[in-house]
């Protein structure tokens, strides 16, 4: 739980449910949520509630969460989850509310900046607006001023680079990431939906499809969601779960 909740707190939220959304509940574990200061049983109403919002933000039930992470603020006003767990509500396929979840995500960066998390989701939101250069410029960003990140977000972060040049054309730029950042032999599966991104992007589909074929012949469902999930903003594949909102970049 330890791990899951630190995952909780630096993933994008869709990610971090892909990790582990079967995690059981560990109070004793409340204090990495970043308010050691609250009581005991304040601690694990805290715990309670995020996974209440999380459960929700799995159902669509965006107004119910955010009645939730209220009730969270009041416990714990300066939490940075709070807001990074809001923004993502505002920020999810169906709701798109860019303006509000970077609102929040900026909040969450300023209660704890020197957290990657809310770096990663402000870099996410330019990403899912499809602005490239900007999107691409955060996610580099994040990579360099956060050496350490685990190799599972930074694989993921420069993942979104390469899809930002692809869909940029510059192809070239591309493909030198994927072969200075990436082999087929990493415990990710960043190197094949990275190489399946630019096939996309050529409007190679069956090359594309053959690269994720590789991937998740390999690595498990909760490894590869996170990069699926990219290529369904990028509308290369359906999402099943919801109608897709019109494509921000159509016709560019």
């Amino acid at each position: 739980m330890k791990k899951f909740l630190a995952l909780f707190a630096i993933l994008p939220l869709a990610a971090m449910a892909q990790q582990n959304p079967q995690a059981p509940a560990a109070p004793s574990a409340a204090a990495q949520l970043g308010d050691p200061q609250l009581s005991e049983a304040d601690q694990e109403k805290l715990v309670k509630i995020f996974q209440e919002v999380q459960e929700m933000r799995r159902q669509n039930r965006y107004t119910d969460a955010i009645a939730k992470l209220d009730e969270a603020e009041k416990v714990s006003p300066k939490n940075g989850l709070v807001f990074t767990m809001r923004g993502d509500v505002y920020l999810a396929p169906r709701r798109r509310d860019f303006d509000l979840a970077k609102e929040q995500f900026t909040k969450a960066k300023e209660l704890d900046p020197n957290n990657p998390g809310p770096v990663f989701n402000l870099a996410e939101l330019e990403f899912a607006r499809h602005d490239f250069p900007a999107a691409a410029a955060a996610f580099r960003k994040l990579v360099t001023d956060f050496p350490k990140l685990p190799q599972v977000i930074r694989h993921l972060a420069i993942s979104r680079v390469v899809i930002c040049e692809a869909r940029q054309k510059k192809f070239d730029e591309a493909e030198k990431i994927i072969k200075e950042s990436f082999t087929f032999m990493d415990d990710t599966p960043a190197y094949y939906f990275s190489n399946a991104a630019i096939s996309f992007a050529k409007k190679d589909e069956k090359m594309a499809q053959e690269w994720m074929l590789r991937a998740t012949s390999i690595f498990k469902e909760q490894q590869t969601g996170p990069y699926i999930d990219a290529f369904k903003e990028m509308r290369w594949i359906p999402d099943v779960d919801y109608q897709a909102l019109p494509d921000p970049s159509a016709g560019k």
